[in-house]
């Protein structure tokens, strides 16, 4: 694993100035066209012709992303369809347009673009089983360059003798915690592009710096804790993000070295990191220029983490927070701690002990986590 290059690309690629149109395109009606086996989705653009199309499992659908368009028309579909297409649906996503098919099964799409004038575009998303001997041909082809599952660190805070926040219903936060964790790594192991593990899958106490050291003996690529938060003022409510703070980072550095250069240390693994060196003022510098592109990521996965946390759920800020938590703390792994609401407030606590409360959080983190690696891809 190479992550000391994938951070510092992460770093190098944030310098770079976007080129984003920022024009919206009005959009034509699309159509859709289907039976039991198959289905032709069509819309037309104008202007930019940037989209994405891939699939999501669990239900089975197709998701089409037009970055660069912020209208599109009302379609006139029906809501229920009599094909393999169960309902077609449409909404913001981020600056542009998400439209999601809903599948009966899951099928593999294939997109094409098909040019009307200078200026307009017909996008074709085709939904069909392909030919079996080019299927196995384009699998052979595929299966010589397909990237390495992404491994990701799930860790439900707190457990054991540490209960957490206690509503004042005496419900512990440690469950809550547990119950999302447990949740998203099912997801995430359902979805052929992670790797999903978790720091505690019982009711047991770990400590906090050894969690961050079972990221590292797992190699993780994401580094995700879990928590619910509480506050003195009952009225206090929603979900927040943290990433580690400057102050943190200070003191994880300074652990770091000392931790590396002490080989009876129970912590000697650190000797194994692709940031560590015999030479102390070497390593100084490889850990700074790690933690650089570690904030840089931490800061990406989080603020797309808010974005999909506020469609399921109320924020209790709308940025991203930094905090010395020491979960955080580690200088090669982007890392982010999820408060999902607050144990503290009785709507907050009554809808975080529903488990339909729960999957729908860890929904919206597996779309944050795929997000991140769809435009942060992992080094070849």
């Amino acid at each position: 694993m190479d992550r000391r290059r994938f951070i510092t690309t992460l770093l190098a690629t944030c310098l770079l100035p976007s080129t984003r149109a920022l024009a919206a395109n009005p959009l034509t009606p699309f159509t859709l066209q289907e039976d039991d086996d198959s289905a032709s989705f069509v819309i037309e653009l104008e202007g930019s012709h940037e989209h994405k199309v891939f699939t999501l499992d669990n239900p089975p659908r197709v998701v089409i992303d037009l970055p660069q368009v912020s209208r599109i028309a009302p379609s006139k579909a029906p809501r229920q369809h009599a094909g393999i297409v169960k309902d077609v649906r449409t909404g913001r996503h981020g600056d542009g347009i998400r439209i999601v098919l809903d599948l009966k099964r899951l099928k593999q799409p294939r997109t094409q673009v098909r040019q009307l004038d200078a200026h307009r575009a017909q996008l074709i998303v085709s939904i069909n089983d392909p030919d079996p001997l080019m299927a196995a041909v384009t699998a052979e082809a595929e299966s010589h360059r397909q990237p390495r599952k992404a491994i990701i660190e799930i860790d439900a805070g707190h457990g054991g003798k540490d209960p957490g926040c206690v509503s004042a219903d005496d419900h512990y936060e440690k469950y809550v915690a547990l119950g999302v964790a447990d949740a998203l790594k099912t997801r995430l192991h359902a979805d052929p592009r992670f790797e999903p593990s978790l720091t505690r899958d019982s009711d047991i106490f770990i400590p906090l710096h050894q969690r961050v050291l079972m990221a590292r003996d797992h190699h993780a690529d994401l580094f995700i804790s879990i928590h619910a938060d509480a506050a003195p003022t009952p009225s206090a409510s929603g979900a927040s993000v943290y990433i580690l703070s400057e102050h943190g980072a200070s003191s994880a550095m300074a652990r770091w070295l000392a931790e590396s250069q002490n080989a009876a240390d129970r912590y000697d693994s650190t000797r194994d990191s692709n940031i560590y060196s015999d030479d102390p003022d070497v390593q100084s510098v490889l850990i700074d220029l790690s933690m650089r592109g570690t904030d840089v990521a931490s800061q990406k996965l989080a603020k797309t983490t808010l974005g999909h946390l506020g469609e399921v759920t109320h924020l209790h800020q709308h940025r991203v927070n930094k905090a010395a938590f020491a979960v955080l703390k580690s200088p090669d792994i982007p890392s982010m701690l999820v408060e999902t609401g607050f144990m503290s407030n009785r709507a907050d606590c009554k809808r975080l002990l529903v488990k339909a409360h729960q999957q729908a959080l860890a929904e919206a983190l597996h779309q944050s986590v795929a997000d991140f690696f769809e435009a942060n891809p992992l080094p070849a």
